[in-house]
């Protein structure tokens, strides 16, 4: 069945490169979405040694294709700001860090990563500003992203998730951050009707069904600011039924899926995390895989206090965070040997493993990094008001815990850096209503959308 679902993902990946390649921009963009869910890494992919020929045309080849296409246009007109430089000074560390790595491939590899995480940025935000993307192309790929995630999960033998978790050819906690980014640029687009409604329960629906915890969690908080948020039009408070509404059927849907998974997925992660909640006597490291993180991160802060000044200061170099996991775990290696370990995605925290990795300047820049775009947000909140920006505010607490718990640094062009960059580009340009030149067969932006921007 294994061999099934890679042939699928393959099959399917290649229409969508094509698919970027031929049909009219604003399908372009849909593809790359899909595209993004399409993960093809088998049991044998020796990270640290090769390179995926799949996944680096879905990664670097797919961004690359739609820059060319709008023809440098995301460059031309990109307005530099500080968190914009800031990340340009993370990548130039990240690849200062790689002279002193023991996995020199894994740190090329990152800093790629790095590099494109701008790059889709870039053209996500020329996108949205172009009316390239709206709310109904973000609709129409995650239906298809959810009707994917059902065919892998249940008709495939879901080759790419475990304990019965809803995926897509991704990893549960990257399907489900990608869900979460997308149910915050719906509850904030400004759209409604049945149509959306079902789109945002399927969602909701479907972050519980795939059981990632720290989604879960940040879906609550998405709900409870989308239903205390301003009207668009008044400053001074909720618009309480359109609000109630939308609250109401979420709330619903999530209340159905969590009995449900209680019932039918008594093993299920989301339930072990309740259950630790009602539990008097429970403690957090009865939370699954997250006692097995923490051993990961106490062994990174004993070698941190074994350091002299210097290593501590400058880190022990891009990707080195492999080594430790070779010695701390030699077990989960035995078969595939060095070559098996991918250094980008083994410490399970983007904060420690700057610190780790990178030293004081890395663990500097990327904190730094995180306040400025906090900052940036909350000047244009005060300037515009309420609208599509709140949609940070609903993706943020997941981006703080992806950082805290997960591999975001390292997820570009996968379903979860998609997502947050969507959501991103969203919250920062806003959406725009586009018409055609019937001159020139292109999109651009109405003037009425313009004034409504404040341009």
């Amino acid at each position: 069945m294994g061999e099934h679902a890679i042939l699928t993902a393959r099959l399917l990946l290649w229409a969508l490169c094509a698919g970027a390649v031929v049909l009219p921009l604003r399908w372009a963009f849909v593809c790359m979405i899909l595209a993004s869910h399409l993960d093809i890494t088998t049991a044998s992919f020796t990270s640290s040694s090769s390179i995926g020929f799949e996944n680096s045309i879905r990664i670097v080849a797919l961004p690359t294709i739609l820059l060319l296409r709008t023809r440098f246009r995301p460059l031309k007109d990109f307005d530099w700001g500080l968190p914009h430089k800031l990340w340009i000074a993370l990548i130039l560390y990240a690849g200062i860090a790689s002279f002193w790595s023991e996995f020199p491939l894994s740190a090329v590899k990152m800093v790629i990563y790095l590099m494109i995480y701008l790059i889709i940025y870039m053209i996500f935000l020329d996108g949205w500003r172009n009316g390239l993307i709206d709310a109904r192309s973000v609709k129409i790929a995650t239906l298809a992203v959810l009707a994917l995630a059902v065919v892998q999960t249940y008709v495939l033998g879901n080759y790419a998730g475990t304990e019965d978790r809803l995926t897509s050819f991704s990893t549960p906690q990257y399907f489900a951050a990608y869900l979460l980014a997308v149910l915050a640029i719906l509850l904030f687009s400004g759209e409604g009707g049945l149509l959306h409604g079902v789109c945002c329960a399927s969602v909701v629906l479907a972050i519980v069904l795939s059981g990632s915890r720290y989604i879960f969690v940040s879906m609550i908080a998405l709900g409870a600011i989308a239903a205390f948020r301003p009207s668009a039009r008044s400053r001074k408070g909720p618009a309480f039924k359109s609000i109630l509404v939308r609250s109401a059927l979420i709330g619903t849907v999530a209340v159905i899926g969590t009995a449900a998974l209680i019932k039918y997925f008594p093993t299920s992660r989301v339930d072990e995390l309740l259950e630790v909640t009602n539990t008097r006597d429970a403690a957090i490291e009865d939370i699954g895989t997250l006692a097995w993180r923490l051993g990961i991160y106490s062994e990174i802060m004993d070698q941190l206090k074994a350091r002299s000044p210097r290593q501590f200061f400058f880190g022990s170099g891009t990707s080195s965070g492999a080594g430790l996991m070779l010695d701390f775990q030699p077990s989960l290696y035995v078969e595939s040997g060095v070559d098996g370990v991918d250094g980008n995605r083994v410490l399970h925290s983007e904060f420690l493993r700057s610190l780790y990795e990178w030293g004081i300047p890395g663990i500097a820049i990327l904190s730094l990094f995180v306040v400025c775009v906090c900052a940036a947000f909350a000047r244009k909140l005060a300037v515009e008001g309420p609208g599509s920006s709140l949609a940070f505010l609903g993706v943020f607490p997941s981006i703080v815990f992806g950082l805290a718990i997960e591999n975001l640094l390292a997820g570009a062009g996968s379903a979860a850096g998609i997502g947050i960059v969507l959501a991103l580009t969203f919250a920062w340009q806003g959406p725009r209503v586009a018409l055609r030149d019937s001159r020139r067969g292109k999109l651009v932006p109405s003037d009425g959308a313009l004034l409504k921007a404040g341009a």
